[in-house]
């Protein structure tokens, strides 16, 4: 039996000019629940210039590890996304996530509070999540496999 990764939905995301904190970012979203992780400090944003960037969600039909997802990007010549992405994702498309049951950003891995150092326990990414009455966004750790259920987000070079 093969896997395979599965055609995305395309999405154009607006980076607004300024210099605007994780946690504004967080507020403008308008999440039903936010994680308390979720800091200016773990999360610095410095001044941002206007832009605009094209993210496309892949999902597989398997549980795939974080190191196949990052293959099948480059595969499709993409590249992960950063958490201001991720931040500015919520806000723009809030009932995106009401379609599916998880969407993950694989930025840079930060630091979970109470994390252990040795192996991937300790780093996370951010996750937006919800259903027809809820959305949320969350601090999740680095684990060895994904859920077949989790939908990736990556950036069109």
């Amino acid at each position: 039996m093969t896997h395979e990764a599965c055609e995305g939905e395309v999405f154009a995301l607006t980076i607004l000019p300024g210099s605007h904190t994780a946690s504004e970012l967080v507020k403008q979203g308008n999440y039903d629940s936010s994680d308390d992780s979720i800091t200016d400090k773990r999360f610095p944003i410095g001044e941002n210039a206007p832009r605009t960037r094209t993210l496309e969600l892949v999902e597989f039909d398997y549980d795939p590890s974080t190191e196949e997802v990052l293959a099948e990007f480059e595969r499709r010549g993409l590249e992960p996304p950063d958490y201001v992405d991720a931040l500015y994702f919520g806000i723009q498309y809030p009932e995106e996530q009401r379609k599916r049951l998880i969407t993950v950003f694989l930025h840079e891995p930060v630091r979970v509070p109470g994390g252990n150092l040795m192996g991937t326990g300790g780093y996370g990414f951010l996750e937006i999540s919800g259903n027809r009455t809820w959305r949320t966004l969350r601090l999740v750790l680095y684990p060895r496999r994904w859920s077949r259920t989790c939908v990736f987000a990556a950036v069109r070079k």
